[in-house]
């Protein structure tokens, strides 16, 4: 194994450590958060984004060597579809993909059926995805574009303005709670 898997590997296992011991591992957080009761999951993901960017961006800006950045083709109508079939599957299990890893990980049973279901949604997609293509994928693939392209700016500047912009509606959603507890 070469050590970017290996570290990769730990990372991952950090990170659903934490999640698990704040409390992730039960969908009750998830469930909350669409009613738009808790925002804690949405402010850790917003966190999760803002780090994973700005860590890319100042790894393709200045360790370039260690930067595998595959940008994918942007598929509207893939992504309008897929979105809401997640956001459906999402809603009724009560777990993302990684809350519902974690919740497999502390052996809740809603997570062993979660990532069952995932997979499963996986093997569908792939089976019906030539037929999908020409009709989802194919008309309105704008191509591999990229924020900072699309500004025109550099990779680590459009990062940190996306950055300040994820941390100030954090700061929002934290205001936002303080009052209604």
């Amino acid at each position: 194994m070469e050590t970017k898997q290996i570290l990769g590997l730990l990372t991952g296992v950090l990170f659903g450590f934490a999640l698990h011991r704040a409390g992730f591992s039960r969908c009750g957080i998830v469930m909350r958060g669409l009613a738009f009761k808790d925002f804690t999951m949405l402010k850790v993901m917003l966190t999760a984004i803002t780090v994973g960017m700005v860590g890319a961006a100042v790894l393709a800006t200045f360790f370039p060597e260690y930067a595998n950045l595959k940008v994918k083709p942007l598929y509207v109508w893939g992504v309008v579809l897929g979105g809401l079939i997640f956001g459906v599957g999402m809603s009724i299990a009560g777990y993302c993909p990684g809350t519902a890893l974690v919740g497999l990980g502390g052996g809740v049973r809603d997570g062993l059926l979660t990532v069952l279901g995932g997979l499963t949604g996986a093997l569908v997609f792939i089976l019906v995805y030539p037929a999908i293509e020409p009709v989802l994928m194919k008309p309105m693939d704008l191509g591999k574009v990229t924020l900072h392209e699309v500004l025109g700016v550099p990779y680590l500047a459009a990062a940190l303005v996306m950055a300040a912009l994820f941390a100030g509606i954090i700061a929002w959603l934290n205001r936002l709670e303080s009052r209604t507890s």
